[in-house]
This record gives C-alpha cells, structure tokens and sequence, in this order.
C-alpha cells in the first residue's frame, strides 16, 4: 500500500510538471521539506531536564536550543534528518561539564522544535542564530543534514567562528537529496528541472555547489570526518572521494556500524577530537 502511495504522488508530480510547472515546483519542494517527527524517549527528556532551554523563532519557524554545563570550552551538536537532540547523550555524559560548555540545536520540527517543516536554508539561519546567541564555538559536531547545514553555513559565510569541526554521516551533498527524491518517486526530468529552480531561489548558492566536497577543499579549520563504509543512507563512495589525498582532514572510516553512527568508538574518537 505505502508503495503504491509513493507511486501515485510520484505520477501526479509527473503529469503537473507540465501542466503547471510554478505549482508543481512548489508542491514538490514543500513535500521534500515536510517532515515526520520522531518523538523523544524518557531517557532523551531526562536528558533535556538536566539541561536549559531557549526557544528560537527562525523566520517564523521554531527551533529550540539546548545548554548542560558552564566551563570555558564551548561545544555545539547538530543532529540531521528525523533526529533530534537526544542522539548525542552518550556524546555529552564524556564531558566535562565544569570544562565544557555544551549546546544542541533541536532543528525545526525536530525535538522540542514546533513545526512540520524544514530545508537547508531554514536549518542554516537556525544554525546562525545559535552561533549569534553562543559566541564563538570550539568545536561543532554534525551528523548527517546537519553536516551539510554546516558546510552551506561554511561556504555561504567562511568567517563562521567555527574553531574545530566534526562531521559524521554526511550526505554528499544537494545531489544526493535528489537522486534519493528522484529514485523514491520515479521523478521525471521535467519535474526534477522545476524543484532545480524552486530550490535555487531558496538557497543562497546554487544547489550545485553545496556540497561536502566543496566544504572539504575550502574549510581551513581542523576537520575529523567519520562515516560508514555499508551506510544505505548517505553512501559512502562520495565522502571517501571527497577527502582523498587530503593531507589536512583527518578521517575514521567504520565497518559494520550503522548511518547512526552512535557506537563506543565512534564516540570515544569525537570525544578525543574535542579535547584535542
């Protein structure tokens, strides 16, 4: 049934493309930014009691940022798509909160965030505004979109204050958004043209220089990228290429870990990275 559904809206995005190619831009980009939230279990909100609260309004959009600890070293979490803030307690609990300041951006409609919507654009002026209320950062730690929410926050405006940077599970870029779009809904040309254009007039860059290998060449600022060689999410072929031959970015590379990316070693390698 689910199948036959996603067939369906596929179909008609087809047939409006076009009939109505403004309309269907818009419904197209709408429906790739609509998302369904993922609630957070009772040990993510006794993580968010431990913790303070300041409530963001992004453009008319929701976004919630999340503080544990006082010390002098600041850390900002971003967590990606149908994720939330909870995913890095294990990350925090290493911390020294007495050393460590540590902050995580529930994005909109994600977490404690209101709202069922959101896109690169939206996560990048909420990530601006956090950086506007934390000051400068030692280290940001990414997973997944909010890896690519940064590196288009780092391409858009290099002078971010943006010490260290961590980046795990990232998509390769704007390309991969649509070939996953294009693959789920069997999307025509003429209607992958039209969110082409829709997302260009959102986007501070064309949507083809988003990308992690860009942030890669021109990021100057120590780098620790960490992915999944079998991830069936953000596929692993695009990262590795990306980074190859660079001298500069250091990389830790899992096998049979999952696009979570929330294991022992993994957390132990991001935590070393930090105090670094």
């Amino acid at each position: 049934m689910k199948k036959l559904i996603t067939q369906t809206v596929g179909t008609f995005i087809n047939t409006t493309a076009i009939l109505f190619p403004k309309w269907n831009a818009d419904f197209s980009f709408n429906l790739l930014c609509k998302v369904k939230r993922v609630g957070i279990s009772e040990k993510g909100k006794e993580f968010f009691e431990e913790g303070t609260h300041t409530y963001l309004d992004v453009d008319g959009h929701s976004a919630v940022l999340h503080q544990w600890g006082q010390g002098p070293k600041k850390v900002l979490f971003l967590h990606g798509w149908l994720s939330n803030s909870q995913r890095w307690r294990n990350f925090v609990s290493h911390l020294d909160l007495n050393e460590y300041t540590v902050f995580a951006m529930d994005a909109p409609g994600h977490g404690m965030a209101k709202g069922k919507f959101l896109n690169l654009e939206i996560y990048r002026k909420a990530f601006e505004q956090v950086l506007s209320i934390t000051g400068p950062i030692d280290t940001l730690v990414c997973h997944s979109l909010g890896s690519l929410a940064s590196a288009y926050a780092h391409l858009e405006a290099s002078s971010l204050p943006v010490k260290k940077y961590v980046i795990t599970g990232a998509p390769s870029g704007m390309d991969a958004i649509f070939v996953y779009f294009e693959r789920v809904l069997g999307l025509s040309n003429k209607a992958i043209k039209n969110l082409e254009g829709k997302i260009n007039d959102v986007l501070r860059l064309p949507h083809r220089e988003v990308s992690m290998k860009r942030f890669f060449e021109n990021v100057t600022d120590p780098l620790l990228v960490i992915h999944e060689k079998t991830d069936k999410v953000t596929p692993f072929a695009p990262i590795s290429m990306a980074v190859n031959g660079s001298s500069t970015i250091e990389t830790y590379f899992t096998e049979g870990n999952d696009h979570n990316l929330k294991t022992p070693d993994v957390i132990e390698k991001v935590i070393t990275f930090i105090k670094r």
